[in-house]
Formats: structure tokens, C-alpha cells, sequence
């Protein structure tokens, strides 16, 4: 009986230690979009674009009407492939 009582307790500590690093990986993955969000933030006040002109902006790529110069385009190509193996 000792032998499945310890088990058991192991058990228990090994779910009680999952839930904690579960919630600290919530935690981080939220600090990292939010870090995010402020990186994009910072991005867009650098160009000094009023929201109407960011909107037009954003229409225009997003459509195709004008597209990155082709060394971003590289850049991103690869940033995009270096996400896809992970």
C-alpha cells in the first residue's frame, strides 16, 4: 500500500507543477504579444502617419496596389520559412 500511496503522491505534485508552468506559459505568451503590440505601436508613430493616411496605407498593401521593396520581401520570405519549421 505504501508504494501506490507514494506514487500517488508524486502524482499529484507532478500535475500541481504542470498547472504552475502552464500558467506561466499563459503569462509569458501574453507578455509577448504584448510586447508585440507595443513594437507595432512604436513603428507606426515613427512614420508620423494620421490614422486616415495608415488606413490608406494599409488598404494599399493589403490589396496589392504597392508591395515592399524586394529586399524586405526577401527578408520576410525568410522569416516566414524560419516560423513554418518551428
Amino acid at each position: 500500500m505504501a508504494a501506490i500511496d507514494k506514487i500517488r503522491n508524486d502524482i499529484e505534485k507532478t500535475k500541481a507543477k504542470i498547472a504552475e508552468q502552464q500558467k506561466r506559459l499563459r503569462e509569458l505568451e501574453q507578455k509577448a504579444a504584448e510586447e508585440e503590440n507595443l513594437e507595432i505601436v512604436r513603428m507606426v508613430k515613427a512614420v508620423k502617419l494620421d490614422n486616415k493616411e495608415l488606413s490608406a496605407f494599409l488598404k494599399a498593401y493589403a490589396s496589392g496596389r504597392i508591395s515592399l521593396p524586394e529586399d524586405m520581401q526577401a527578408d520576410l520570405k525568410e522569416q516566414e520559412d524560419s516560423e513554418d519549421e518551428e
